[in-house]
């Protein structure tokens, strides 16, 4: 039988469990913001290109424990080979997983459905 004693301890091991998911889940948050803004640096720096970023990283709020990171490219140089950009980002994104989406190669709908709640960084 469980006692009010044991009930208590069980509901304040659950509260402190609770909190320090919250805590890693704010660390997380902000250790794949701070990569974003680092892939976004090296993107405009050597590829001359804006980038967005859209999707649960906008928000703590929507960042979930296995969310990516959702970025955005506009503005690359057509003789630019892609792949090697996104293995670039891939090194500096890691150990996150992203989505990496040249705007100019999307329908005009999700192009706008990006850019309206997207952030240019």
């Amino acid at each position: 039988m469980v006692t009010q004693e044991k009930l208590e301890l069980y509901r304040a091991g659950w509260q402190e469990y609770k909190k320090k998911k919250k805590q890693d889940l704010e660390k997380r948050f902000q250790e794949a913001r701070q990569r974003a803004h680092l892939a976004a640096d090296h993107l405009k720096k050597h590829y001359n290109c804006n980038v967005y970023l859209f999707g649960s990283l906008l928000s703590s709020d929507k960042f979930l424990e296995h969310s990516d990171i959702d970025m955005a490219i506009s503005g690359l140089d057509e003789r630019v080979n892609f792949w090697r950009l996104y293995s670039e980002v891939m090194d500096i994104l890691a150990p996150f997983d992203f989505d990496l989406i040249e705007l100019e190669n999307i329908d005009v709908e999700a192009r706008e459905e990006i850019l309206k709640e997207a952030i240019e960084l």
